[in-house]
């Protein structure tokens, strides 16, 4: 199976993206990205919608305050041909008890129903508290999966599940199946956001996870990055290319 194509997750150029969406997403094609994964959805939607076709790119997929208001985030997915639609966080609190977790699960699939129609898939894309929070001994994250059906997919952020203690590959075996993309991201074990490095300079497993799982989306993402945004792109380019990921 063809990898789909390496994206961009539009958080990472949050500051000049502030300053100019059109001269940033185009700076990012000119990289050589054909897709981006925007973020904050539906704030702006139409705008954001313009740039992005104005550039040459797509978005399949994009994150969104989708438990706020579903329906809305479902129309603005379809607004921008999104296929996987993803909650980006939700608090520690939700993953803390068996409850919680139910109560997220229900309402991650009722989403997902609801999305159906629109042929929008839904996904939730993890951090660290979902996996150092356990419940009855399992990462809650696991307990999220398994309340979830199988159309519930998930977007594993690789540089999160180091943070967390967990290997990386561990979890995307556990999900099996059901990682529909991966944020790659890189840090030296131990290291906070802020030490966040280009791709290949720290001890995230990439290689390995990116073998793992041939067929989800490789989306190039940097939470912080002491140095020029642009260049820490770029360099991570460089590594998914002479790996042959690009």
């Amino acid at each position: 199976m063809t990898r789909p194509e390496v994206s961009v997750q539009l958080y990472s150029v949050r500051d000049p993206l502030a300053i100019s969406r059109d001269s940033t997403l185009e700076r990012l094609a000119k990289m050589g990205f054909k897709s981006v994964e925007p973020f904050g959805l539906p704030t702006e939607v139409e705008q954001l919608r313009n740039s992005i076709q104005k550039n040459g790119l797509i978005a399949p997929t994009a994150h969104a305050g989708l438990l706020n208001d579903p329906s809305a985030a479902i129309a603005a997915a379809q607004l921008i041909d999104c296929e996987l639609l993803i909650e980006p966080w939700q608090p520690d609190s939700r993953f803390e008890t068996k409850a919680e977790v139910s109560k997220l699960a229900d309402e991650l699939t009722a989403a997902s129903k609801m999305a159906e129609a629109s042929g929008v898939k839904i996904g939730y894309h993890n951090h660290a508290h979902e996996l150092t929070n356990h419940i009855d001994g399992v990462p809650a994250l696991y307990v999220l999966a398994d309340l979830t059906p199988s159309n519930l997919l998930f977007e594993v952020d690789l540089y999160w599940c180091q943070a967390a203690g967990e290997d990386p590959l561990a979890v995307l075996a556990r999900l099996s199946g059901r990682v529909a993309a991966l944020h790659a991201k890189d840090a030296p074990r131990g290291g906070a956001t802020s030490d966040q490095v280009p791709l290949g300079q720290g001890d995230v497993p990439l290689l390995a996870a990116f073998a793992a799982v041939p067929d989800a989306r490789v989306i190039v993402e940097f939470d912080e990055y002491a140095g020029d945004i642009f260049e820490g792109i770029e360099n991570s380019v460089e590594y998914l290319k002479s790996n042959g990921i690009w």
